[in-house]
């Protein structure tokens, strides 16, 4: 039922969408973009997932995980392809920690890992997108430009705000808080240094930004000439929005906010569309690697 509710929503989407947009003139625009663009906007997402891996590698290792790389690598990929190719009720996420879940010696701690490395890679995107909007005040209208930014910078601090929950008593003694409780001390045990801090943020904004060049790249390719900047400002909000578990890898969702977000600035809607269509199609073809790791340890799932 989920997959066919999801099928259905994405199916409305998109029969929406080209209600106002032209296939054609989409598909044309997107058979336009060069081999090399679309070979180099491939190879930035797939060192995006790779950067990601070492970032949750790392909060494993913290946490007391002992595995090598390569094994949250496979995991990451795993849980990318489970997310962009498969329609499964288990998602990503939800594979990584039955991957981790099996070595652990504290089954919380699988959760809390991978729950912490999510929180962490949107602290990065959030930081990412507040600083280009902080950078072009004038990109879009006041009415989008300062909702937009008042919920950046209450989400921030939101994510910095978990880091004490663990001080409040209270949430000790409430049955229905401790977890929080214990979530906000694993966090806050993994970065108690400034050092540890400055690793996971530089990683979090590098895993976007190859994401964002990845966009940027393809952006140019059908003509949508626009700085790295704006992108930065633009596709972090469509990216949180296909968090939304709607849609089937949130597709109809990503396009028809790429489209929403760059009309505010002028950019053609079939360019806008191929854009995404592009990407949603190059973000599978870089979860590939995942179907060659489930295809081998599949009697492990």
């Amino acid at each position: 039922m989920k997959f066919v509710t999801k099928l259905v929503i994405t199916t409305l989407l998109f029969v929406l969408i080209f209600r106002n947009i032209d296939f054609g003139v989409t598909f044309e625009v997107a058979s336009k973009v060069k081999g090399k663009a679309l070979a180099m906007a491939l190879f930035l997402l797939i060192c995006s997932s790779c950067t990601a891996a070492f970032r949750w590698s790392i909060i494993m290792k913290q946490i007391g995980f002992k595995e090598p790389f390569s094994f949250y690598l496979q995991s990451y990929f795993k849980g990318a392809f489970f997310n962009q190719g498969l329609p499964t009720s288990i998602g990503g996420d939800g594979l990584r920690i039955l991957d981790t879940a099996r070595i652990a010696e504290n089954k919380e701690d699988a959760f809390n890992g991978v729950l912490i490395d999510r929180i962490v890679g949107l602290g990065g995107l959030l930081l990412l997108n507040m600083t280009a909007l902080l950078q072009n005040r004038t990109l879009l209208p006041l009415q989008v430009y300062h909702p937009l930014l008042v919920i950046i910078v209450l989400s921030l601090i939101g994510l910095v705000a978990l880091f004490f929950l663990h001080h409040i008593e209270l949430l000790s003694r409430i049955k229905l808080l401790r977890y929080l409780n214990r979530l906000s001390q694993r966090y806050a045990s993994i970065y108690s240094s400034i050092n540890a801090i400055s690793i996971q943020v530089t990683l979090s904004v590098l895993t976007h930004l190859f994401a964002m060049s990845a966009f940027f790249i393809l952006g140019h390719g059908v003509g949508l000439m626009y700085p790295l900047q704006t992108y930065l400002a633009l596709v972090p909000p469509v990216i949180l929005l296909t968090i939304l578990p709607i849609s089937l890898a949130g597709w109809g969702i990503r396009e028809g906010a790429m489209v929403g977000f760059f009309v505010l600035i002028g950019a053609d809607k079939a360019s806008v569309l191929s854009l995404s269509i592009l990407y949603g199609i190059l973000a599978l073809a870089a979860s590939l690697p995942g179907l060659f790791v489930f295809l081998a340890q599949r009697q492990r799932i």
